[in-house]
């Protein structure tokens, strides 16, 4: 058992936001930005404070002192989109005449005029009323690459320019990001600075945990990285302000950590195992109500049912229940949930929690999880938070034989970070594609710009490039089109790393004939699913659905038969719409949930070892799981229509645990096991396919 201690920090008698006291890093970030926007610096302002310590104070508090400041927050999940939303709203004194612009397509279509576009929309919601815009990477992308379709000249490049009065730019939660998602921010970062060298641009950092790739290139660019814990000590130092008091705001806990075989899927059951300990602990505090994270959705369901039967109330809240009912979920006495509970809900209130249990595969899984838990102000909490967390073997006979009885939360951070092995990080990936989304710019920007040879803004462009990874634009340029030539290039300039967009890229040129997207690979299928009788219809990753569900494949005029039967009125066109826009894999309607995963693999020709090393796009692939006939038989159908499909993919002819092992590859990177002739091989398609490709040149020569 260890105790982890209350977190603390003194609040100061200095002006801030209406009468709140602030901790010392809040005021010394809005300081920084005042001296970057007054100084017309370009300057990345990079705060560590910790969850609960006030960083959404600290990012927006500026917009209250400098009405010109306009500000662009961006979040990697729209749950954390509603949550920075509301805690804006409260906390921060706009206006009566100044409004926040949210940027997801949810929000989006509930506030859209009859007849307008989504391009009219948006350039609404940077009218000058609105101050401050709330969204997620992928309209950066969409806006940047003139994604969103107009039929008037010059309205989707405007929408970018408009985007350049956003001088004071905040990336939330920075840390979950992957390498290449991170580096599509940093060429956005560049992109800004190359095209606007005369205005300033703070780019507030959020996150406890360093990146250092990420820092190395920004300076390449010539970009100041300032950290604020270095330049609080320093206004303390100088100022000497007076304390107001001293404020908790992470609780104390109780931590408990288990060992359990994570790769093999066993969390649930050793829950279920060891769950006399928390019948123990609802014993003495029968109120109290608790909050389980599984990273499986299986897992999730097939716990939450078994608790139900041991007579709790248990709400699940996962990638395949209904969104709408989340807070109902998040209020009952036990919740089951996935990774999506990780970041933009905040546990107060009903849904406050008292107890957590989870499983933690990597280090930041384990911090970011154990952060649910524990944002108040009590010294003594009543009643006493207690945490489970199940990890590697190995981590918790490191944890439990060496760790000390009483720790803060920043020295068991730092035991954690010590406890869990190296995972792969694809630097390499930066090297190797990592300015193609630049370049893909460059050829943008050139056909708005009348003076083409020597124009100030594309030679920027061209200077960050060469600048950020060290090559030649030349180069750059010539491994673009080869991208561009083979098909392959939509996953490294899309944030997501997918390419369901990419009939926007081939579209540009006009030799481009056939419709592209008609032919991909999109790692999704519609189902429909009678388990849920409010919410049948469903869009989830193919290989949970076909591993975990009995299924049997419906052609999309069928699907599109079910909505028209089941539903009425906005609904069912809100469903025919998504269902007429979308391209998946399939449609199907699940029949139940199998007991165990159905064994499948990737069918690869003979052919393919021409390809090996490569990323290619590849045709005539299937999915086969022999030791299922009938879904075997509903595979082969699948694949055997007569609609052309392809992938954008890299095989290794080594099995996925063999290259798990020797890559040390993140837990849920997404590769998949294939078969050559009976003999064992792995796929991995999109951005995951380029990462994998990255490193493999480096292995092969050294291991393989």
């Amino acid at each position: 058992m260890i105790y982890v201690k209350e977190e603390t920090a003194n609040t100061y008698d200095v002006p801030f936001v209406g009468t709140l006291k602030p901790y010392a890093h809040q005021i010394v970030q809005q300081q920084l930005i005042r001296e970057v926007i007054d100084q017309n610096k370009k300057v990345i302002i990079w705060n560590e404070a910790m969850t609960g310590a006030g960083k959404t104070l600290a990012n927006y508090s500026s917009l209250l002192y400098d009405p010109h400041i306009k500000a662009l927050g961006i979040y990697p999940v729209n749950e954390l989109i509603k949550d920075q939303y509301r805690s804006v709203q409260k906390n921060l004194p706009l206006k009566d005449w100044e409004d926040i612009g949210i940027w997801t397509a949810d929000e989006l279509k509930k506030r859209r005029e009859p007849g307008q576009t989504t391009i009219e929309q948006l350039a609404e919601s940077m009218n000058p009323a609105f101050r401050l815009i709330l969204s997620n990477p992928d309209y950066l992308m969409l806006i940047s690459q003139e994604r969103f379709h107009s039929y008037k000249k010059g309205e989707q490049p405007a929408l970018f320019y408009q985007l350049l009065e956003f001088q004071l730019q905040i990336f939330d939660e920075f840390h979950l990001y992957h390498v290449a998602q991170i580096n599509f921010l940093l060429q956005w970062m560049a992109l800004l600075i190359s095209v606007a060298p005369y205005k300033p641009f703070a780019f507030l950092l959020s996150s406890a945990t360093p990146r250092n790739e990420f820092f190395a290139l920004a300076r390449n660019l010539g970009i100041e990285i300032w950290r604020v814990q270095d330049k609080v000590k320093e206004w303390l130092d100088a100022t000497k302000p007076p304390v107001f008091s001293k404020r908790t705001y992470l609780e104390p806990l109780k931590l408990q950590v288990k060992s359990s075989n994570l790769r093999q899927w066993q969390t649930a059951e050793k829950i279920l195992e060891n769950w006399r300990d928390v019948e123990e602990y609802l014993f003495q505090y029968p109120k109290a109500k608790g909050l389980v994270i599984l990273d499986s959705i299986h897992e999730a369901q097939m716990l939450a049912s078994q608790l139900r039967e041991k007579g709790y109330e248990v709400g699940e809240v996962h990638g395949l229940s209904d969104r709408q009912k989340s807070e109902i979920e998040l209020g009952k006495q036990i919740t089951v949930a996935t990774a999506t509970v990780e970041v933009g809900v905040d546990f107060q209130g009903d849904m406050h929690k008292d107890f957590l249990i989870f499983e933690a595969r990597s280090a930041g899984s384990f911090m970011q999880r154990l952060g649910r838990i524990g944002r108040g102000s009590c010294s003594k909490p009543s009643p006493p938070l207690h945490v489970w967390a199940y990890a590697p073997p190995y981590v918790a006979e490191r944890i439990n034989n060496q760790s000390p009885a009483q720790v803060t939360r920043s020295e068991l951070k730092d035991f954690i970070m010590q406890s869990y092995q190296y995972y792969q990080d694809f630097i390499p990936y930066i090297h190797k594609v990592g300015g193609m989304n630049l370049v893909h710019h460059y050829h943008l920007i050139a056909k708005h710009q009348l003076e083409k040879k020597e124009n100030p803004i594309l030679a920027n462009i061209k200077q960050s490039i060469e600048l950020l990874y060290g090559e030649g634009f030349e180069s750059q340029r010539t491994r673009y089109e080869q991208l561009k030539q083979e098909k392959i290039l939509e996953p490294v300039i899309s944030f997501r790393g997918q390419n369901t967009l990419e009939s926007h890229l081939f579209r540009l040129k006009s030799w481009r004939k056939e419709s592209e997207h008609h032919e991909t690979f999109y790692p999704d299928v519609w189902f429909w699913d009678e388990s849920i009788p409010e919410a049948p219809l469903r869009k989830y990753d193919f290989w949970f659905v076909l591993r975990r569900r009995m299924v049997r494949f419906i052609t999309k005029e069928e699907m599109i038969a079910k909505v028209n039967e089941r539903f009425r009125g906005a609904e069912r066109e809100e469903h025919l719409a998504a269902l007429q826009n979308d391209y998946v894999l399939g449609y199907a309607v699940a029949m139940g949930i199998r007991e165990k995963p159905a064994r499948l693999h990737w069918k690869l020709r003979s052919s393919v070892s021409k390809h090996k090393g490569q990323v290619v796009r590849i045709d005539r692939l299937s999915l086969e799981a022999p030791e299922d006939p009938w879904l075997n038989q509903e595979l082969k159908q699948l694949f055997h229509s007569a609609e052309k499909k392809s992938w954008v993919a890299y095989m290794v002819n080594h099995s996925i645990w063999e290259l798990s092992d020797l890559l040390r590859l993140p837990p849920m990177f997404r590769i998949y096991p294939a078969k050559k002739q009976g003999a064992d091989w792995s796929i991995a398609f999109n951005s995951e396919a380029f990462q994998l490709w990255s490193i493999m040149e480096r292995v092969r020569s050294e291991v393989l």
